[in-house]
This record gives structure tokens, C-alpha cells and sequence, in this order.
């Protein structure tokens, strides 16, 4: 007989604040993502660019420094910086000291949209995990480094967010891919013991800090196109810069990329929705949320 999920409280759908009429940049944040590699610098270019519509006052990409003229003409309101990288396009150990050297002016770090793997990115994964003192959200080649490493149970000195999907948590947790019940059950249980909030992702995506519990109502399999889970991540990141707690933003980023899938996909009377459009759907998702302060539960 399959076990049933713990009985959690289900919060509420959170909400953003409304910005005030002398609003500037500077109290919405500082989004540093961190990732791309050769072949794969349009995952960051999108995390980035979601991170900007979603609404974080500043954006700036830390890529490798043979993807930095393709990622910086992507879009032209983020900000980029040149990493040390190796000889197949990936980062180097050397680009740590210059990622810690931006931890003060970060409110939310994000590492992984195309960042690759190699045992040098394990190891700078690692120390940017434990050891960076602002929110971090560990998507995609970050959770697969993190895996590498096989000791990422341990205490970080900040608060965590990541979002796996069921193969990438797999080889986190060590339950097969195809066992959604235990799969869901081993988030609830590391997050609460580790402190960390896990976002399992796929159909009625799981939100969890262990101490509740929300299935997500929105999405559509339209979504299933790469990049998607890219601008998640820049979503996410950007509802922490703007004063939300990393469960809160969790939550609320999740439900607004769902939503921003459904209307692209009536926009587009498509059976595929791409990355980009999840972009030009997310300010019409942010205020259809605020007209329905109770959904998304």
C-alpha cells in the first residue's frame, strides 16, 4: 500500500508588496546568477532575463569569459562578469575569489543554468553552497556538482532553495526517478532536517520547507521545452530580491511560471510553449496573482 505524505499546513498563496511611488532599484535587490558554459549560454541568458521581468532591481550574470559577449548581448539591463575558465569552456577554480568578492552586494545568488560538470565546478559548487551568507538557489549542473560531492547534508550559512527535477534529486537522495510518492517524501524529510527548502518539480510541483506543504495548481505539459526550468530559476531568485522569505518565493515563483504557461499557451494556441515566451507572460502572471489572492493552493 503506498504511504501517504505527511499531514503539513498549506500556506497561503504569498504576495509581492506593492512598490512604493518613490520606488528605485535599490530596494528591489541584487540577483547574482552564476553559470553558462560554451554551448550552453543561453540558460543563464534566460535565468537572467526572467530574473529582470519577475521584477529584481539589479541582474548581474557571472558566465565564463569565452560565453560573456553572446550572454551580455542577450539582453542589454543585465550586467555581466568575466569568470576565469578552463580549456572546454566551463568555469575554473579560479573564479571563486572573484564570486565571494560579490557576496556583500548580493541579496540572492543562483548557480547552475548551463554551468556543465567537471570535478573543479564540484568543488567551487561546494564552497559557494556552504559557504555564501545570502539566499542561494541550486538549479540544474549546480544540483548535479552538489551530487558529485556526496556530503551536501551539512550546514550552509545561508538559507537554500533548490529545485530538482525528479532525476536531478535521484542522485541527491538516492530514490529512483520514477517513485513520485518517496520521492516526495525524502524532500519533506531533508528539507526539514537540513533547513533548506526543495522545490520538486514536475506535474503538481512540490513546495516544501518541512514544516509545510504546497502541490502546485498551475503548468501545463506545454512547458516541457528546454529552458523552462531555467526561468524558474531566475524567478525565484528575483521574488527574494524583492523581501520575500525563500520558502515564500519558492511558492510564489513556482505558481507564477505554471501561470505564465497556461497563457502563453492560450496566447500562442500552441501544444509547445519556449522559454521566452514564459518571459513575456510573467508581468500578466504577477497581476493576474495579485486579483486572486487565495489561489495557487
Amino acid at each position: 500500500m503506498e504511504q501517504a505524505l505527511p499531514e503539513l499546513p498549506c500556506p497561503p498563496l504569498p504576495r509581492l508588496p506593492v512598490r512604493p511611488m518613490d520606488s528605485h532599484k535599490g530596494l528591489f535587490g541584487h540577483a547574482l546568477l552564476i553559470g553558462g558554459s560554451r554551448g550552453m549560454a543561453g540558460a543563464i541568458s534566460l535565468s537572467g532575463l526572467a530574473a529582470l521581468r519577475a521584477g529584481a532591481g539589479l541582474v548581474t550574470l557571472a558566465v565564463p569569459d569565452r560565453c560573456l559577449e553572446t550572454v551580455a548581448a542577450f539582453n542589454p539591463c543585465a550586467m555581466t562578469i568575466p569568470l576565469p575558465d578552463s580549456n572546454i569552456g566551463v568555469l575554473s577554480s579560479a573564479a571563486l575569489p572573484i564570486i565571494e568578492s560579490w557576496y556583500d552586494r548580493a541579496t540572492c545568488i543562483a548557480i547552475g543554468p548551463g554551468l556543465g560538470r567537471s570535478p573543479e565546478l564540484s568543488r567551487l559548487v561546494c564552497e559557494i553552497y556552504f559557504q555564501a551568507p545570502c539566499p542561494v538557489v541550486i538549479d540544474a549542473d549546480g544540483l548535479n556538482n552538489l551530487a558529485e560531492r556526496g556530503h551536501w547534508r551539512q550546514p550552509c550559512r545561508g538559507l537554500r532553495i533548490l529545485t530538482p527535477h525528479p532525476g536531478e534529486w535521484s542522485r541527491l537522495c538516492g530514490c529512483p526517478a520514477n517513485d513520485k510518492q518517496e520521492q516526495r517524501r525524502k524532500a519533506i524529510g531533508a528539507a526539514k532536517e537540513l533547513g533548506v527548502i526543495i522545490v520538486l518539480k514536475g506535474q503538481h510541483s512540490l513546495i516544501t520547507d518541512g514544516l509545510s506543504l504546497v502541490l502546485n495548481a498551475t503548468g501545463t505539459p506545454a512547458m516541457a521545452t528546454a529552458g523552462s526550468g531555467d526561468v524558474l530559476t531566475g524567478v525565484i531568485a528575483a521574488m527574494v530580491c524583492q523581501g520575500l522569505t525563500p520558502r515564500e518565493a519558492a511558492h510564489l515563483g513556482v505558481y507564477l511560471h505554471g501561470l505564465s504557461g497556461q497563457m502563453a499557451q492560450r496566447a500562442q494556441r500552441s501544444h509547445v510553449v519556449i522559454a521566452t515566451e514564459l518571459v513575456e507572460h510573467l508581468s500578466q502572471a504577477i497581476e493576474e496573482s495579485h486579483l486572486h489572492e487565495d489561489s495557487g493552493r
